[in-house]
C-alpha cells in the first residue's frame, strides 16, 4: 500500500512466496507455487506481478542466467555467484567499491549495480 499498489490475494500470495524462499526463484518456480493456491492463475499474471514488484523495488530481478530471469526479496546492493555446473545462484556480500560508495563513476550517477560472478561453486568443486 505504501508503494501505491492495490493489494489483491494473488499479489499478497506472490509476495509471501518470494520472501519465504530466501533465495532466487525463476518465473516457473513462482508460477508453480502460485498454482497451488490459485489453480486458474495465468503465467501472464505472474509475470505482470513480478514486473510490477521489480519496478517498485519490492523485489529484485536478475538475469545472471541468460536463459531466465530470477527473482528475490533482497533489494539491497549485493553481488551474485552463478555456478555453471549445478546452476545454483549464491548471494555474495563484498565491501562496496569507492564508486558505489560515492554513487557515481566518472561523473555518471549510479542508480543500480548488478555484479555477477560465474564459475564453479565449492560443492561442485569437491565432486
Amino acid at each position: 500500500k505504501t508503494r501505491h499498489i492495490r493489494v489483491t490475494p494473488q499479489r499478497a500470495a506472490l509476495y509471501k512466496i518470494i520472501t519465504a524462499a530466501r533465495g532466487h526463484l525463476t518465473v516457473d518456480d513462482v508460477y508453480a507455487k502460485m498454482q497451488e493456491h490459485f489453480p486458474a492463475i495465468s503465467l501472464a499474471t505472474v509475470y505482470a506481478i513480478l514486473s510490477l514488484y521489480a519496478e517498485k523495488n519490492i523485489i529484485s530481478e536478475m538475469r545472471i542466467d541468460f536463459d531466465r530471469s530470477c527473482f528475490e526479496a533482497r533489494t539491497d546492493a549485493h553481488h551474485h555467484f552463478y555456478c555453471k555446473q549445478c546452476k545454483r545462484i549464491f548471494d555474495i556480500d563484498l565491501h562496496p567499491c569507492p564508486a558505489l560508495q560515492n554513487g557515481a563513476v566518472e561523473g555518471h550517477a549510479i542508480e543500480k549495480l548488478h555484479g555477477y560472478f560465474y564459475g564453479t561453486c565449492k560443492v561442485c568443486r569437491r565432486q
